[in-house]
């Protein structure tokens, strides 16, 4: 009876005004020596349904239904920290300032609400925000905005983003005083820098970049001879002429290492008075070239080469989609230059080639230079036939430092790491299905001065075949190999399946290529010469630069991927997941191209989700759902930094089904069918309910007491 009174007390009191526990039991006078069980008559009636307690702890009027059940009623830490509903609800709105508050008119329901208080205004007047909605801590049923970060300050132009993406990333704008007068008194090539180098002006030389390239460091000749062998010359701008070692410009060059090409813009290595005009093997103009000369027999193979200084004047200087329109047009010269390549390429397969395919991609820009969408980057067939030609020449190039004992920088790509192969086949088992090659049979990846090593070269070969089509697979296995890098010594480089390669064909764009070239250019008299800079620590220095500058690169296209992204916010996507790491999950989107974060607090549910390294996964404690690379999700955007390249996203929902547990009753039941041994499933099941119904019998075992 006593708690029947005070029940119908609370619920009188609570009818009227919501409260909190403490505040409850002085309104009702319950002594100190009551309140335990007070606390527990209260728990009793919200189990009961007759109340419930709210997110601030306050007790209001139940519905008269029971809550779930306590283990599913308890929420997660991620829940414990943001118990607010309205967290992943991105709204957008126009501001308006009022005499002493900004306010945000939602657009499509043209509710007001008030901005939350900052140090700064949250942007300007009339200006179209995203926010989201979080509880008023005074006034009940209320709700103040808050407004996304990207809506902090005002919107920032796309020149304005770059010209800070450039600053964050210590990019250089330009050149000093002191490189700009050394290249003032730069001279076009004359009748005196032509002595003593072999004259290829009568050469059929033909020059083949991109669209709007304006660097050009390597044009091509091909002659045939008697029977069915070729003559093929790789001409390569002479840099090294208009840079002198040890000079202020060179130690400029080498403090930048590349030429970095952003989306937008490229940091020339040089300046643009050698990288576009001086040393550029431009159409119709004499330029002074580094030639390597190669004799190939009639099936591709290098019978011998020659390295010499010339002078060459490009006949034709195309497009690669122009190559194409030749070559379909029956251009001599054109068509003997993919033959050539595709004997080359036919001789390097049978020593082994690795089909690495990768999806690269470039930003298109409208006429105010900014972007407007992301697209893959399309390859004609005349990439493959340069490529080709670049690769042979710089292989001759390492074979002559190595037999001339010079002072070269190769480029070295180590065998994949036992530890790292076995990852792989721990997370894809299906891509090692009918490999040629044991695991336990890989041994050591190194073997005395060489990375070259033919049995895991062939495992890989398998791998890349089987993943042929899937980025996915790709990148994995791309993520599983060493990283290749610049070292005095020519170990090998793995990939390739070559025991010597070097850098040759690019010296405006790399310092390696320059450094190769001052070497090959060497007499006897010279080649004991101390080098202005010490070999080692060059090869380590721009190693850390490329790969500074990958990064730099690869964050510039996130940077116009995010931009395209500014009018999204709230929007939602179907996307992959691409990545899985300890701070959350990474999923790329496909229009537009874009990649974002889901840090594990914005997955949408009362759960919170764990880990696994092992794996490579994350899964929910409670539900045991799983998230993994591949997975189809549907995510919203919820806040952008284009300056960062970040993109924010909660996750809403896996669109890819969680793969069914087997039956194995049934399955046992099927074998059991056609083998004969019972005449149909059911009796199988029936046999099996038969036996669990069976009292089993306790076994036990003494142990002697310690």
């Amino acid at each position: 009876m006593y708690h029947d009174s005070i029940q119908d007390q609370i619920l009188a009191v609570i009818r009227d005004e919501a409260m909190v526990g403490s505040r409850l039991r002085k309104v009702l006078g319950i002594t100190k020596k009551q309140k335990l069980s007070f606390k527990h008559l209260l728990a009793q009636m919200v189990e009961a349904g007759l109340l419930k307690r709210t997110s601030s702890k306050e007790y209001v009027l139940g519905d008269g239904t029971a809550p779930a059940e306590k283990h599913l009623e308890k929420r997660g830490r991620r829940d414990q920290r943001d118990p607010n509903p309205h967290r992943h609800t991105i709204k957008r709105g126009v501001l308006k300032k009022t005499k002493n508050d900004w306010i945000v008119i939602e657009n499509s329901t043209k509710k007001e609400y008030v901005v939350a208080r900052r140090k700064k205004d949250p942007g300007k007047e009339g200006q179209t925000i995203s926010f989201t909605l979080y509880p008023h801590p005074k006034l009940k049923h209320s709700f103040l905005a808050k407004v996304s970060e990207h809506s902090m300050s005002p919107e920032m132009t796309w020149k304005e983003v770059t010209d800070e993406f450039m600053r964050s990333a210590s990019l250089p704008t330009g050149f000093g005083e002191a490189i700009e007068d050394f290249i003032s008194k730069l001279k076009e090539p004359s009748s005196k820098d032509f002595k003593s180098r072999v004259d290829h002006r009568d050469l059929e030389v033909i020059c083949i970049d991109p669209v709007g390239a304006r660097d050009h460091d390597d044009a091509i000749s091909v002659k045939r001879l008697p029977g069915g062998a070729f003559e093929l010359g790789v001409h390569i701008a002479d840099v090294s002429h208009y840079v002198p070692e040890g000079s202020v410009l060179d130690e400029e060059a080498l403090t930048r290492s590349y030429t970095q090409y952003l989306p937008w813009q490229a940091v020339p290595m040089l300046p643009e008075k050698l990288s576009k005009d001086l040393c550029s093997l431009r159409e119709g103009v004499d330029r002074l070239a580094f030639t390597c000369m190669i004799q190939l027999n009639k099936n591709g193979r290098l019978q011998s080469y020659e390295f010499y200084k010339s002078i060459v004047h490009v006949k034709h200087s195309i497009s690669y989609e122009q190559a194409v329109e030749w070559h379909t047009e029956g251009n001599p010269l054109i068509t003997d230059l993919a033959l050539v390549a595709k004997k080359l390429r036919e001789s390097r397969n049978k020593t082994g080639i690795l089909e690495l395919e990768s999806t690269e991609l470039q930003c298109l820009f409208d006429e105010n230079n900014e972007p407007i969408d992301i697209v893959p980057r399309q390859n004609d067939e005349s990439n493959s036939w340069i490529e080709e030609c670049m690769l042979i020449a710089n292989n001759c190039c390492a074979q002559e430092l190595v037999k001339r004992k010079l002072q070269g920088i190769y480029r070295i790509h180590e065998a994949p790491d036992t530890k790292d192969i076995m990852e792989l086949y721990y997370l894809h088992p299906d891509l090692f299905k009918d490999a040629p090659i044991e695991i336990r049979d890989l041994g050591k990846p190194r073997r005395g001065d060489s990375n070259l090593n033919p049995t895991v070269f062939q495992l890989y070969q398998h791998l890349v075949k089987r993943a042929s089509g899937n980025d996915i697979l790709m990148v994995r296995i791309l993520r599983s190999m060493q990283k290749a890098h610049y070292d005095s010594n020519s170990f090998g480089h793995f990939a390739l399946n070559w025991q010597d390669y070097s850098h040759f064909t690019s010296p405006i764009r790399r310092y390696a290529d320059l450094w190769c070239h001052r070497e090959l250019s060497r007499t006897p008299k010279t080649e004991q010469k101390e080098r202005a800079n010490n070999l080692i620590e060059v090869c380590d220095w721009i190693s850390t630069n490329e790969i500074k500058i990958m990064k730099t690169e690869r964050m510039s296209m996130k940077v116009c991927s995010t931009w395209l992204l500014k009018d999204k916010i709230g929007d939602t996507f179907e996307g992959s997941i691409n990545g899985v790491e300890e701070w959350g999950i990474y999923v790329s989107i496909s229009s537009p191209m874009a990649e974002g974060l889901v840090r594990f607090r914005d997955i949408i549910g009362k759960d919170y989700y764990i880990y696994n390294p092992d794996k490579n996964l994350v899964y929910s404690k409670r539900t045991g759902k799983t998230l993994k690379r591949g997975d189809k999700v549907t995510v919203q955007l919820l806040r952008i930094n284009p300056v960062r390249g970040e993109a924010d996203f909660a996750l809403l929902g896996k669109i890819t089904e969680e793969p069914k547990e087997k039956s194995f009753k049934k399955d046992r039941a099927k074998v059991a069918e056609e083998l004969g041994l019972l005449q149909s499933v059911e009796e199988v099941l029936a046999t099996e309910k038969k036996q669990s119904k069976k009292p089993q019998k306790k076994t036990f075992s003494r142990k002697r007491r310690s």
